[in-house]
């Protein structure tokens, strides 16, 4: 889980003009950062949010994602920014690992998110396991079943495990 001392590191990633021009704006402030963090930290104790920093075998911080607006059925999966230069196989490790954990922890709820509609590489992606429920000028919204998840998930390991 994220904590403070993470602060600086997800503002450089929030901050990038290139990497999170996805994203809600994010001031250039640590303190603000870390005061938002500690918001976060109350919210993750009552189990309504949950912020995860991923880092390689180094334990160098490699980028974040987060679940929150957790409900009886639903909740969003968001704010997933990883570090420049990354391969693609940290984005699909994170993905699994978000699955994971959602399903273990939130027992397998309906995920609904939204992608911004010139972010085409993440749109395709998502296009293939999600259902398009909605969009507006900048969005178009989705929403994933367990079902879906379990098939994106085979799919995703299928590209990291070598065949034999």
């Amino acid at each position: 889980m994220v904590e403070e001392s993470d602060a600086e590191f997800i503002l450089s990633l929030r901050t990038d003009p290139v990497h999170a021009r996805y994203l809600t704006h994010t001031d250039n402030n640590l303190q603000k950062q870390i005061e938002w963090i500690r918001a976060y930290k109350k919210r993750e104790k009552k189990r309504q949010e949950y912020y995860f920093l991923f880092s390689d075998h180094d334990y160098q911080p490699l980028g974040v994602i987060r679940l929150y607006d957790i409900t009886a059925d639903t909740y969003t999966s968001g704010s997933w920014i990883i570090k420049p230069g990354c391969d693609e196989f940290v984005s699909i490790k994170s993905d699994l690992f978000i699955s994971e954990f959602a399903a273990s922890e939130l027992k397998n709820k309906r995920c609904v998110f939204d992608v911004r509609k010139d972010n085409k590489k993440v749109l395709r992606f998502h296009k293939m396991f999600a259902t398009i429920t909605g969009e507006d000028e900048l969005n178009y919204y989705f929403t994933i079943d367990e079902e879906s998840v379990k098939r994106k998930v085979s799919f995703l390991i299928s590209i990291i495990q070598p065949k034999t």
